[in-house]
């Protein structure tokens, strides 16, 4: 009996009547007999991403094969799509339905097995894409925007992180709360279990205490050779390379009378070593174009390539442009495969372009079943199939 039937079984015993929905609607990908020999060929670590698109569905791609293994319709409306890993890499948690909910999905059965609305009583509660898992898998945090909606007006309340535990099923509530800077949009959790959140600036709290601190300073950087960065933070990655990277814009003044007309327009980026807590921000070429992710190469740190209408590749170092393409249309969200040879493009539309990392030659597209990706981010790992 192959993995899914008895996940069926189970279910039917449990009278989880949702869940056995979602088990008879998506079957498991590649369900085969014990003595397959091609499946059992195919056991060893391979590249996999997860992604979101409309109207409310996981995609667990297989990046050798190039093609979707499995989808999941989840519970609601779609939005942002933001996903976060388990440690074993079997587990997606998603933040999705207009902002606003956490599910945990085994990615290969479609079990639901963590759920939590956030959003209780008179409090609509939003969250951008700031969804993060610590480094044991048992607990998942949100930056939460909470507003009180009452019959004649608004009021807004306090941003905050909660934190909720992975184990408490599908009715989940906050385990602790603690109060946060606003405008948090990413997050990503170091390997002591430091979380960082980027906002204005990249923030450190200690999810033991709540206690904050200003891990890197970015608008309230005080350069009067810098203008105020400029950062569109709204897809988490970086994790293949154990880090949180954001790209910023801003001006490079030539004096202190800070004339507009003679700077420097210039992309850089904002990093954290999600291993140490090491923090750096470096420059790494010329703004020219709107670019809205990017990240280095995880076999070259030096080499960074950034998405929107084009894909380009730049020299750190040097701080110049190596290699540009244009898109057939824009990607929002850029990663890499594992050994950095390929580069994957994902959001907007409901393909993923796979392209080659040293040429920028396109090597082919993967398509998704249903609508756009939108805001949704992508997730590459490295796992048994």
């Amino acid at each position: 009996m192959c993995r899914h039937t008895r996940l069926y079984d189970r279910a039917a015993r449990a009278g989880r009547v949702a869940m056995l929905t979602v088990l008879v609607a998506t079957p498991l990908a590649g369900c085969a007999d014990k003595g397959d020999a091609s499946a059992q060929a195919n056991a060893g670590p391979r590249d996999f991403l997860v992604v979101m698109n409309r109207p409310n569905k996981l995609n667990l791609v297989d990046l050798k094969q190039r093609k979707v293994v499995n989808s999941c319709d989840l519970p609601g409306d779609y939005g942002p799509g933001t996903v976060a890993m388990s440690p074993d890499k079997r587990t997606a948690y998603v933040l999705t339905n207009r902002f606003e909910n956490i599910y945990g999905v085994d990615v290969d059965t479609c079990e639901i097995r963590f759920s939590a609305r956030q959003s209780q009583g008179d409090e609509r509660v939003k969250s951008i894409g700031s969804i993060a898992v610590s480094p044991d898998g048992k607990e998942v945090y949100t930056h939460q925007n909470p507003t009180r909606l009452l019959i004649d007006r608004y009021e807004v309340q306090d941003a905050r992180v909660a934190v909720f535990d992975t184990s408490a099923g599908l009715e989940a509530r906050p385990v602790r709360t603690f109060p946060a800077p606003r405008q948090i949009t990413i997050m990503a959790v170091g390997k002591d279990g430091t979380l960082y959140m980027g906002g204005r600036d990249i923030y450190a709290m200690n999810m033991q205490t709540g206690a904050t601190t200003v891990a890197l300073a970015s608008q309230s950087r005080n350069d009067p050779l810098e203008s105020l960065r400029d950062s569109l933070t709204v897809w988490p990655v970086g994790d293949i390379n154990d880090e949180m990277v954001r790209m910023y814009s801003a001006a490079q003044y030539k004096d202190a009378s800070q004339d507009l007309a003679s700077a420097d327009w210039v992309w850089g980026f904002e990093r954290v070593d999600l291993a140490t807590g090491a923090v750096e921000t470096k420059v790494f070429g010329p703004l020219e174009v709107v670019l809205f992710s990017g990240m280095a190469r995880p076999s070259d740190p030096n080499q960074f390539y950034g998405v929107l209408t084009q894909l380009k590749k730049f020299d750190v170092a040097a701080q110049k442009e190596l290699n540009s393409v244009d898109l057939e249309h824009s990607y929002y969200c850029i990663n890499f495969s594992t050994d950095g040879s390929e580069v994957y493009l994902a959001g907007t539309f409901n393909d993923i372009a796979v392209y080659d990392a040293d040429t920028l030659k396109k090597l082919g597209n993967i398509a998704l079943q249903g609508g756009d990706m939108a805001l949704a981010n992508s997730r590459v790992f490295s796992r048994a199939l």
